[in-house]
């Protein structure tokens, strides 16, 4: 369905305003380094937005080719050298050619809302066949993708869709928090962090009615960090998506403000029934270390998440902090369905797919620590 049909169920209202004003901008105003539209699919209890990418795309969350090509060796490059680092890097390229060969970037995200990582709530798959024949009679040359899946939060769902014969593609590492006030809040780690806004003068407040000013700052601190920094495969927000997502509700803004009131430091989150993630983050690296805008910033979303009774999502990436604060590491997928396009196309997903799992028990060893 379009977006703005009126027929449509959305089981979360700030979804489908927060969609509706992304379909609004058009396909080249929500991401610098992205173009895609938006549909909807209707479920039995709620719709979903579907994200369809269109032409080439520069983002990792809106193309495969660009998930384990650019960006993949940008992490590479970040965390390996020598020996491992080329042979990985090859691998990085070899994996490109074949998706790019294969068209894989011609697939349809379920319940994608650009943010790093898809929340599905309590959603365990009850109507999964008719919405696979739904989405194969809609979109007949495009494989299905649901992100964002791992063994512990959606064992239910995971077991349907590989009985409906989807295919299991290894995405990342994330870290989890499913009882924040036994594993977090009682951590050494944690405590000092929760010190350190007092120790340095800081406040930390809710962004109730952000300026544009304010959004410019919060994306120019991001965009420091997360597109600078480490890779120009992220998303490349713009002031117009990131006050669409605030002012329908599907993110929450905290500041962290210096004496002085200027923002140093803040935190998106976004929260989907009993889980909260937060996709946007950033500070200001200017300032000195000692400050702690990071462990400020992450622990405002995970005090939000106590305060509210929310499991946590803290997505990838700093793994020795987050363990160190309490969460447990898990192997996150992809589940692509792709048995409606012909084998050319579904070939480098099967090759991709059986190679990451020969990768799995390494990938868990060095999660485990």
């Amino acid at each position: 369905m379009a977006v703005d049909d009126p027929d449509i169920v959305w089981g979360d209202l700030a979804v489908g305003r927060y969609v509706r004003a992304l379909n609004a901008l058009g396909p080249a105003e929500a991401l610098g380094n992205a173009r895609f539209e938006f549909a909807a699919l209707q479920l039995r209890d709620r719709a979903v937005p579907l994200l369809l990418p269109q032409g080439p795309q520069g983002c990792w969350l809106t193309s495969p080719v660009v998930t384990y090509g650019q960006s993949l060796r940008d992490e590479i490059d970040r965390e390996l050298s020598g020996g491992p680092a080329a042979f990985a890097r090859l691998g990085s390229h070899l994996a490109e050619g074949l998706l790019r060969a294969t068209k894989a970037d011609r697939v349809v995200y379920v319940n994608h809302l650009l943010f790093s990582t898809s929340l599905h709530g309590r959603w365990s798959g009850d109507d999964l066949a008719e919405a696979l024949a739904a989405l194969r009679a809609a979109y007949p040359d495009r494989a299905i993708v649901w992100r964002s899946l791992n063994q512990d939060d959606h064992s239910a769902l995971l077991t349907r869709m590989l009985a409906a014969g989807g295919r299991r593609v290894l995405s990342r590492v994330v870290w989890r928090l499913p009882d924040p006030a036994r594993q977090w809040a009682p951590r050494t780690d944690v405590k000092a962090d929760l010190r350190l806004a007092e120790a340095h003068g800081l406040r930390i407040d809710a962004a109730r009615a952000p300026s544009l000013e304010d959004l410019d700052r919060a994306l120019a601190l991001y965009a420091d960090i997360y597109i600078a920094k480490y890779s120009r495969t992220n998303p490349d927000y713009t002031r117009a998506a990131l006050a669409a997502a605030v002012v329908a509700g599907v993110l929450r803004l905290e500041w962290v403000r210096a004496p002085s009131g200027e923002i140093v430091a803040f935190v998106g989150d976004h929260v989907c029934e009993h889980e909260l993630a937060s996709p946007l983050l950033g500070h200001d690296r200017t300032r000195p270390k000692t400050e702690g805008l990071y462990r400020i910033a992450m622990a405002a979303s995970v005090r939000r998440a106590l305060a509210e009774g929310l499991a946590v999502n803290y997505s990838a990436g700093a793994g020795a902090f987050k363990r160190n604060r309490g969460a447990t590491p898990a192997l996150e997928y992809q589940a692509v369905f792709d048995d409606h396009l012909p084998w050319p196309r579904r070939s480098g997903y099967a090759l991709l797919a059986k190679v990451l799992d020969a990768m799995t028990p390494t990938l868990e060893r060095i999660a485990a620590g």
